[in-house]
């Protein structure tokens, strides 16, 4: 019989990320190793700070001190200034480009492998700061696959509080191989059976698979070991509470507290009500904007013309993606207000002239209907 371990290795996920992604499939050791990150009580108590104490191993069901953790305990980040540590978190190799995977039984005895993903933050489309919408510190994302007698033959994703499942012969595997492709959403990192937009009854997710993705190295967990105790914790990976729009929820508990940990046929039935519920029409999305890129006083300036929705709405935002394979950093997103239709906006990440730069951008509405992106290339200087 093969062993769980080999069966995650065999089907593990080939994540395929967009065009213009700013946070990617890391360890989860981020959150509780980045500077300034404190463990918190909701009375504001602070139990453990990133170099006083916390760690993953500082985490579980109860503390180091015998004290129980509760679910409103919350893992928070006072700076706010989430994408430039995600970005530098990222290009430790300690934490870079990881998933965890682990093997259940259902309530019917069926096996599954499911595979779990941590992201820093989650950003809707990268266009939150601008809509004041969809933020939320810390991301949990996951898939599963159901095993049959012969191999796999039905895969579910998670998407937000949905799921969408389909048989295992209509999943895009990864060419050569029983490894499913995962299309990751732009900012939201929802899990999708193939690239494109993808309209979820409110707002619209881009999963363009255009950006380059990294393989990920998978940790088996072993829900016996104490090393991962960590796992059950039930507080909250960030300290983020939901606002009024459709687009917000509160930053997420850790995969233990899922109920499909325990019992992948809980995934299994949200796919089945997704997929019975009845279609919402979706509204235009603006189309791309018209851009062009230059040197600019040492940086990047992109210059642009957007254009507006079937229904007359114009874009009040783009969102702009720049990327060099000469550099070790991951690729940097900014989104920017705007006030015009035509102008141009300057990339404040630094940038190195002797490099060639692939930029994408995309325009976004004052609702938060993003457009798809567009792609331009900039030579060294």
């Amino acid at each position: 019989m093969t062993e769980p371990t080999d069966l995650l290795q065999a089907h593990k996920p080939a994540l395929k990320y967009d065009s213009q992604e700013a946070y990617f499939a890391d360890s989860a050791a981020e959150w509780t190793d980045n500077p300034g990150n404190r463990l918190v009580k909701t009375d504001g108590t602070v139990i453990a700070s990133q170099g006083d104490g916390l760690s993953l191993a500082f985490l579980g069901d109860d503390y180091p001190d015998g004290s129980p953790a509760s679910s409103t305990d919350v893992v928070s980040d006072p700076k706010h200034n989430y994408a430039e540590q995600a970005r530098a978190l990222h290009q430790n190799s300690l934490y870079a480009n990881q998933m965890l995977g682990q093997a259940v039984r259902d309530s019917h005895g069926d096996l599954w492998l499911q595979y779990w993903f941590f992201y820093f933050y989650n950003d809707y489309n990268l266009i939150g700061n601008i809509i004041k919408a969809g933020l939320h510190e810390g991301d949990w994302e996951m898939v599963q696959i159901r095993l049959a007698d012969d191999g796999p033959d039905l895969a579910v994703y998670a998407q937000h509080r949905s799921a969408e499942a389909r048989n295992w012969r209509q999943v895009v595997l990864l060419p050569g191989t029983e490894r499913p492709i995962v299309y990751v959403a732009r900012g939201s990192h929802a899990s999708y059976f193939e690239p494109g937009t993808h309209w979820t009854g409110v707002w619209f997710d881009y999963a363009d698979a255009k950006r380059r993705s990294p393989e990920l190295a998978l940790h088996v967990v072993d829900a016996s070991d104490d090393a991962w105790r960590w796992l059950r914790w039930p507080g909250h990976w960030g300290d983020t509470k939901a606002g009024s729009s459709p687009l917000d929820s509160d930053s997420p508990v850790g995969p233990a507290a899922h109920e499909q940990w325990n019992d992948p046929l809980v995934l299994v039935a949200k796919a089945g009500a997704v997929a019975a519920a009845p279609a919402s029409r979706a509204p235009s999305p603006p189309p791309p904007p018209r851009v062009s890129a230059d040197w600019h006083d040492g940086g990047i300036r992109v210059t642009y013309e957007t254009f507006p929705t079937a229904d007359g709405t114009w874009p009040t935002g783009i969102v702009v993606t720049i990327n060099s394979f000469g550099e070790a950093a991951p690729p940097t997103t900014e989104a920017f207000p705007i006030e015009t239709s035509t102008g141009f906006v300057d990339v404040t990440v630094p940038v190195t002239a002797t490099l060639a730069y692939d930029i994408y951008v995309s325009s976004a509405t004052p609702d938060g209907l993003a457009s798809s992106s567009v792609r331009i290339d900039l030579e060294p200087r």
